[in-house]
């Protein structure tokens, strides 16, 4: 296993970033041509309290949020481009020329600082007018649409991005949005219904990415993948049928699009069985179509999936834990080893967390410490680090009631003015020694111990 702190650094040009989502903290939801999305309307209905139409008003302050990655110090900065900002009611006819020049704006920006967009095509936010003629993902018709949206971005600012994800969390989208109702569009109900919008996920990406390989690859140079999330799970005792219940939790949260991709364009065994006719079913070529579509593992590990969208159903009777040295290595042994970029990792503070924020420092340490035992212990092919968020924004079915930034926005200010926290400090000291070396932890452990006796004493 290793010593329980590791000193030593990261990979050379080991990727730093930090990562957005458009719904949480662009804002400008009905500005300058841009259409309603799934979230606008499920956040006007049912038993939402706020709304995510200003978040962190990054449509107004691009150089407020540049300002903030250069204070980290970041080489990579993941955000999302909203659909319906660039096609108001998701097809290339409503084309947004306004939405267009804030994407276009925002990445000449990043190259003026030096830093790599990584680009989602989607984070969760559809365009209501697909979701209202075609009932959205559970719609085939969503693979041609999708392909035309991603033609359109990869045509249009593919020559300054090498790293694109075409959809974040399909897990999520699938089950929750189309099976729980937890969030948008919030529709429940049909259990059969998650499976076949998974279904439509996995060959909207596929068709993304052969676009992308067949028509942008070879001038552009990027990489395409799907972001998937997973938690990590232990057996409850040690017993064989723990550990199969502990696959069978991971097939069905992680494996049901990771295995498509990766291994062999079919979904997990265990699945399969327990779901029968329920699961639909790819013919040959749609197996061989799907197939070896990622050229990195996305990965996504945090709050927005463990511990709290996990179903007690999808835990088989097993016990859930926070372990990312465990996930990386299981994702590199279960998926062929692959480059594997984290997009996403970090926790959270409750809303009332102001810049001294311990309790998402202690969790964003422990995540890179994990990662890069996997590195150097289990020799796991670790690419990127992601932390989660760059700023406090609108968290979806939890709202206002967390904050995930390493910078706080103060949304009674009329500004949303942006200050680091303390997991910002923590974080662009890291970068800046790509690591733990010997010399910073020695300087630095009388402020991590301290950190830590304050985590402590608040819980």
């Amino acid at each position: 296993m290793g010593p329980a702190f590791l000193y030593d650094t990261f990979p050379d040009k080991f990727m730093w970033a930090v990562g957005t989502a458009a719904y949480s903290v662009e804002g400008a939801w009905e500005k300058d041509g841009k259409g309603k999305s799934i979230w606008d309307t499920f956040t006007r209905g049912g038993t939402q309290v706020s709304r995510g139409d200003v978040g962190s008003d990054s449509y107004h302050n691009i150089p407020g949020d540049l300002r903030a990655l250069q204070q980290l110090g970041v080489s990579h900065y993941r955000f999302s481009l909203s659909w319906p900002r660039i096609f108001s009611n998701g097809t290339k006819e409503s084309y947004n020329e306004k939405g267009v020049e804030y994407y276009k704006s925002l990445i000449q920006g990043l190259k003026e600082i030096k830093v790599q967009p990584v680009v989602t095509l989607y984070h969760w936010d559809l365009p209501d007018s697909l979701q209202t003629l075609f009932g959205g993902w559970s719609n085939s018709v969503m693979v041609e649409l999708f392909r035309e949206y991603a033609d359109f971005c990869f045509k249009t600012f593919g020559s300054d991005v090498k790293f694109w994800i075409t959809i974040d969390n399909p897990f999520v989208v699938a089950w929750h949005g189309y099976g729980t109702g937890v969030v948008a569009p919030g529709i429940k109900n049909d259990s059969d219904l998650p499976f076949r919008v998974g279904h439509n996920l996995l060959k909207a990406h596929a068709a993304a990415w052969h676009l992308y390989d067949d028509r942008y690859c070879s001038s552009q140079g990027g990489r395409v993948s799907m972001a998937l999330a997973s938690h990590w799970i232990r057996p409850s005792r040690t017993r064989q049928e723990n550990r199969k219940a502990c696959q069978c939790s991971l097939d069905f949260v992680l494996g049901w699009f990771a295995r498509p991709l990766f291994v062999d364009g079919d979904y997990p065994p265990y699945m399969k069985r327990n779901l029968t006719h329920r699961l639909p079913s790819f013919t040959e070529a749609e197996s061989l179509y799907v197939n070896g579509t990622a050229d990195f593992f996305a990965l996504s590990h945090g709050p927005a999936l463990s511990f709290q969208l996990i179903n007690d159903s999808l835990r088989f009777g097993q016990t859930e834990d926070l372990g990312l040295r465990m996930l990386l290595y299981w994702v590199g042994a279960e998926y062929n080893n692959p480059p594997i970029f984290v997009v996403e990792s970090g926790w959270f503070g409750s809303g009332n967390t102001k810049t001294k924020d311990a309790k998402h420092m202690y969790y964003l340490k422990s995540f890179i410490m994990e990662t890069l035992k996997a590195i150097c212990f289990d020799r796991v092919n670790v690419i990127g680090y992601t932390a989660w968020s760059l700023l406090d924004g609108y968290e979806w079915y939890r709202e206002y009631g967390i904050r995930r930034g390493l910078f706080f926005v103060d949304f009674n200010t009329p500004y949303l003015k942006r200050e680091p926290k303390t997991s910002a400090t923590f974080y662009s000291k890291l970068i800046e020694k790509n690591g733990f070396p010997q010399l910073l932890c020695e300087c630095h452990v009388v402020i991590v111990l301290s950190i830590l006796t304050v985590f402590v004493c608040v819980h």
